[in-house]
């Protein structure tokens, strides 16, 4: 069961990832350098217009697993993700189909955007709801982990196509090579969603006519809460994405040296995750959030001050492994808090719709955000200040959270 729920995660995370790692082939396969534009820019708005489909995904497929239970809304993604994944790996280039070129790899994502959407609520919720009480947190968590695990085979997919090809096989037909292998994961995915026990939550409530309806007016702040309290996880992930491209053109590190960072971070990252679910699990949440949180922001700025003094493959990994620590500690209890947040009724639509918000409002547009300001400031420190602002954003959510409990236990 966690490998039914898992496994489409894992797909989303790893497409993603990778076109997030090869978006400079990707820019210059896809987006026109005439006088003017700027390709690289073209790309990660491409990028980020995509999550703009998350919201839509989340009413949609969230709605259908609280509806018609979480194996339905399961199966679907994982169907629609891979459809978009294979578009993403076929699509001509611009010299082969014009103008159709950038308009195709936008339709890819923005699919991928919408069946995303409600796959992070609907994989929560069955993790949760086949979960022992005491271990909650630990199996939420695998949503956060399969991501990393997903990092961790795309930055050793990146290092390897960037290895053993030339710049110029790279750029023809090389980058496709990750998304091909993507593709590998899509039917045992779907074989082990449609084989699998619905949830006993799901099946003792009573699915709801109108979830939208009952979940704005009954659950709106949860909903607003949730987008915060993921908000330093998902610029923290993104973030992650888009540093092979801010070493490469920024500190000008080797493409390949920049993937064997990233995948040795997120092999320390599925470790310390696990960790601290498993501490929440036996201590309480907000001790282990608050820890990481706090943590994470009084790193932040050094770190990176650190890898723009001293540019370097092993200096790389060290600065994003300062940051990866805390941002796993304090995201380890998070999938299982955005859970807990909605009763089994509007549980999927509730986690998916306020996750979504979430990475729209601070992930998505990372890339895009921070090479835009940086262009124009000139300043290397912009991802170390928008990576703060929504640390504070997610600290102040999660103070929130706690007292809204605090006061229901106290009326109780």
């Amino acid at each position: 069961m966690i490998l039914a729920a898992a496994v489409g995660n894992a797909l989303e995370f790893y497409d993603f990832i990778v076109f997030g790692y090869f978006a400079i082939p990707i820019a210059r396969a896809y987006f026109p350098s005439s006088p003017g534009a700027r390709p690289l820019l073209l790309t990660f708005g491409t990028y980020g217009v995509s999550f703009l489909a998350r919201p839509l995904g989340a009413i949609v497929l969230g709605g259908l697993g609280d509806r018609h239970g979480r194996r339905a809304a399961l199966s679907v993604s994982i169907l629609l993700m891979t459809l978009g994944t294979l578009l993403t790996a076929c699509m001509p280039g611009y010299d082969a189909i014009g103008r159709l070129a950038p308009v195709g790899i936008l339709a890819a994502r923005l699919l991928q955007g919408f069946s995303t959407g409600g796959e992070f609520g609907a994989a929560t919720a069955f993790m949760v709801e086949h979960a022992s009480p005491r271990r909650r947190d630990l199996f939420a968590s695998l949503q956060f982990v399969t991501q990393m695990f997903s990092s961790v085979i795309a930055s050793a997919v990146a290092l390897a196509v960037t290895a053993f090809l030339t710049p110029a096989s790279l750029q023809a037909w090389g980058f496709r090579i990750p998304f091909v292998l993507g593709l590998a994961i899509a039917p045992v995915g779907l074989y082990l969603r449609r084989h699998v026990d619905e949830t006993p939550a799901f099946m003792a409530s009573a699915p709801p006519e109108a979830p939208v309806r009952q979940l704005v007016r009954a659950h709106g702040v949860q909903v607003v809460l949730a987008a915060g309290l993921i908000a330093g996880a998902t610029a923290g992930t993104y973030l992650e994405i888009y540093m092979p491209t801010f070493a490469q053109t920024r500190l000008h590190i080797d493409a390949a040296d920049s993937f064997l960072a990233s995948l040795a971070v997120s092999v320390v990252g599925i470790v310390v995750t696990l960790l601290a679910a498993d501490r929440s699990d036996r201590s309480g949440r907000f001790h282990v959030l608050a820890a990481g949180l706090l943590t994470l922001l009084a790193v932040i700025v050094p770190a990176f001050r650190l890898i723009i003094a001293y540019p370097g493959v092993l200096v790389l990994a060290t600065m994003q492994i300062m940051l990866t620590i805390p941002r796993a500690i304090y995201a380890a209890p998070v999938p299982g808090m955005l859970a807990d947040l909605f009763p089994p009724a509007v549980r999927v639509i509730g986690a998916s719709l306020g996750y979504t918000l979430g990475v729209v409002l601070f992930g998505g547009f990372v890339g895009l955000v921070v090479q835009w300001l940086m262009d124009i400031t000139g300043d290397p420190l912009v991802p170390a200040y928008y990576l703060a602002v929504a640390t504070i954003i997610s600290l102040a959510a999660a103070l929130a959270i706690r007292q809204r409990s605090v006061r229901a236990s106290c009326q109780a």
